[in-house]
């Protein structure tokens, strides 16, 4: 008896001055080590509600300041209404990172933010690792008391549009301080988790279904905020639990390693590409940075393999984050900015990505979903071959690959891809008039408008453009092959569509080139909403019975920046595009704001675009 209440008296007294648990298993967060900087850097006080984007090959995490955020694997969206809020010890009150940010500092590596409040101040570095389907977070922490994060999120795991019919589940691992977010096949897999987090959230299984966020805590110790950054892992995988854990895992041990191959990725990016060196160090940096940019669109898909995207923005309630997936016409026009600075590599991937998803008749793809191989995405959907342009366009992204190159190996093995694509455009000349078409009667796609007033045309010269400098480019590339009779085909072809472009398009009682040859119209033409309805209505009216949009537009600068036009003609076309009608301080508008048709706030009959502003300084 005497020997059991001994036994119980030191049980009880371990337990009465045993040392914190965090004492006695020591959570091991990242240890800090210095936050390396390629050599691009941009800094400034937040805006509320300006977008961010920190993306990698593989993923994203995508945003707004002052706001949530939202974190993709490709194909996944993960999860969405991200946030992270702090509370200091003996405080009752809880405080919103997204009230305290100050700073944002963007880097190609990573982007920081700067939380500030007069007890502590919070660093949040955000980084992609270049090619790992993760993103990671990590906290610095400098406090005058002790305090805890909170960080809490909604689980999504929905496939990428239109795929994205899923129900997420999930789950905490108290072990691993990590959740798993599953879906009924165990096939896809998100995680997010912490050293030391414990989860406040998970709901039990009877209860009903409820979209509300999922929290976890994580309450570092003094000496861990001095010595550690507190290290925050999201992660993906398509192909199980086990899988995913492992890349997980693979994050959370390796992150200055991998903070480290972006540094030195981007830093190989800017030091073994052209570079430009000018009396404006403004435009130093932003060639510099434009270069990040173009290098930034580049995704892996684990199905699909790697190729261009054609840009960001959150994806709301949607899984449809802007247009982050892949685009043939986007991708094409990218590639002649990447010759031009040197990355022949990156120009390779994005043929060879496009040239695998060519039809068997030629056709280059207009868009492909990140989730187009899990669903009957080129046979059950339009959206695949919408576009007339990217065609010819591959045309002219090899032809460029191959001037700026050299590579005479990859045009052989791009042949037979190139000239199917080439007849493919010729075929679209169904009248014999030597303008290929985009209309949408004859099923071949559209060109550059898709939508909209001035919509649809029947034979942009913004396609004629295009064809000509494709079958110039063919002829070039002909002649390399030693086809003889296809070059003086190709070359032919230009010179007749160029005799007939300036015959169809130019009006010489304005000064300018039209926009597109027309078809009588089916139905009465109508108005979007918008403002000038009328006016706008009675332009369409007008039109209705023309065969030709003789609209001031920004699209013949396609045909400039290929020289296909008259000197005389070209340098009035040219002072169009430089007029006040055309031009702003912040780009190029797509029609003359003097137009009846014009909307400066529509997509295809007002808006300015980064687009349309590099085809009119090319042209």
């Amino acid at each position: 008896m005497y020997q059991g209440f001994t036994i119980c008296l030191i049980l009880f007294l371990q337990s009465q001055f045993a040392p914190p648990a965090h004492a006695q298993a020591k959570t091991v967060f990242t240890p800090k080590f210095t936050l390396r900087k390629s050599g691009l850097e941009l800094e400034r006080g937040t805006h509320a509600g300006a977008f961010f984007d920190v993306v990698g090959h593989k993923s994203a995490v995508l945003g707004y300041e002052h706001r949530a955020l939202e974190s993709w694997v490709y194909p996944m969206k993960l999860l969405d209404d991200f946030q992270l809020s702090f509370r200091i010890e003996g405080y009752p009150l809880e405080f919103r990172a997204a009230d305290l940010t100050v700073l944002i500092n963007a880097r190609p590596e990573a982007t920081t933010f700067t939380y500030s409040h007069a007890a502590f101040t919070v660093q949040q570095t955000i980084f992609a690792p270049v090619d790992e389907p993760g993103i990671i977070m990590l906290l610095d922490i400098k406090s005058t008391l002790p305090m805890s994060v909170t960080v809490s999120f909604r689980p999504k795991l929905k496939l990428a549009w239109p795929a994205g019919l899923m129900t997420g589940n999930l789950e905490w691992d108290k072990k691993e301080h990590l959740y798993y977010i599953t879906e009924e096949s165990k096939r896809f897999v998100g995680m997010i988790g912490s050293p030391a987090g414990h989860d406040v959230s998970v709901m039990p299984y009877q209860e009903e279904p409820r979209d509300v966020p999922a929290h976890f805590v994580i309450a570092p110790s003094p000496e861990d905020l001095r010595t550690s950054f507190i290290p925050i892992v999201i992660a993906g995988g398509v192909e199980g639990r086990e899988k995913a854990k492992a890349i997980y895992d693979r994050l959370l041990h390796s992150v200055p390693a991998l903070y480290e191959k972006n540094v030195a990725y981007y830093e190989r990016l800017e030091n073994e590409t052209v570079r430009v060196k000018t009396p404006d160090e403004r435009l130093n940096k932003a060639f510099s940075w434009a270069k990040v940019g173009l290098d930034k669109g580049i995704a892996t898909n684990p199905y699909l393999g790697t190729g261009l995207l054609a840009g960001f923005r959150t994806s709301g309630d949607s899984e449809r984050p802007g247009f982050a997936w892949f685009f043939g016409r986007d991708a094409l026009w990218t590639t002649l900015a990447i010759n031009s600075y040197g990355d022949f590599g990156s120009t390779r991937t994005a043929l060879e990505f496009l040239r695998k998803f060519q039809r068997a008749d030629g056709k280059i793809p207009h868009e492909i979903s990140q989730s187009a191989s899990l669903i009957p995405w080129f046979t059950d959907y339009e959206f695949p071959w919408n576009s007339a342009d990217g065609t010819p366009l591959y045309v002219i992204a090899q032809g460029d690959y191959w001037r700026a190159s050299g590579d005479r190996d990859f045009l052989i093995t791009n042949w037979d891809s190139i000239v199917k694509a080439y007849r493919f455009s010729a075929a679209t000349d169904t009248d014999g008039n030597q303008l290929i078409e985009n209309s949408t009667k004859t099923k071949f796609g559209h060109g550059w408008v898709e939508g909209g007033a001035l919509y649809p045309p029947h034979e942009e010269i913004y396609m004629q453009g295009l064809w000509i400098e494709a079958s110039r480019s063919l002829a070039e590339m002909a002649a390399v092959v030693g086809d003889s009779e296809l070059a003086a085909k190709a070359s032919a072809n230009d010179e007749r569509t160029r005799v007939a472009m300036e015959q169809t398009y130019w009006l010489a009682d304005r000064g300018f080139y039209a926009f597109a040859t027309k078809l009588p119209s089916e139905k009465p033409p109508e108005a979007e909403p918008g403002p000038n309805l009328a006016v706008r209505q009675a332009r369409l009216n007008e039109l209705s019975s023309k065969r030709i949009y003789d609209e001031n537009t920004v699209l013949p600068a396609v045909p400039l920046w290929f020289e296909t036009m008259t000197a005389e003609r070209a340098q009035l076309q040219i002072d169009h595009l430089g007029s006040g009608q055309m031009a702003t301080d912040w780009g190029a508008r797509i029609i003359s704001n003097k137009s009846k048709l014009y909307d400066p706030l529509s997509y295809h009959y007002g808006s300015v675009w980064p687009l349309f502003t590099g085809w009119a300084s090319m042209g």
